[in-house]
């Protein structure tokens, strides 16, 4: 059995986007770990949120997530334990990304 071309093509961007997913993601996680230590670049911060809207769009609840850290940023460098607890939230949002859909029926699917 050999696959038709346009399932190739379809195929590859898809996995072009999981690529790019997944890129975006560590950059978020590479901001969050640094705002746990305390010692963040705004241009690695920037960069963060331009991958983020431009792979997942301005309404997903990351680049939400990105957008308040960022305009939070200048009240949060004043105090390093609540930048830290704000790299955990970038943190938690990247999981919660990751977690698999829930079923609709966990009585009937598990």
């Amino acid at each position: 059995m050999h696959a038709q071309p346009q399932d190739l093509k379809s195929n590859t961007a898809a996995r072009l986007m999981s690529i790019a997913a997944i890129r975006a993601r560590m950059s978020m996680l590479a901001v969050a770990y640094s705002a746990r230590l305390g010692a963040v670049n705004m241009r690695d911060i920037e960069a963060a949120a331009a991958q983020l809207d431009g792979v997942f769009g301005a309404d997903h609840d990351l680049t939400h997530e990105m957008r308040r850290f960022v305009s939070e940023l200048p009240a949060l460098r004043r105090y390093v334990p609540n930048l830290a607890a704000a790299g955990d939230r970038l943190i938690r949002a990247v999981e919660r990304t990751t977690w698999p859909d829930a079923d609709a029926r966990a009585d009937i699917h598990g």
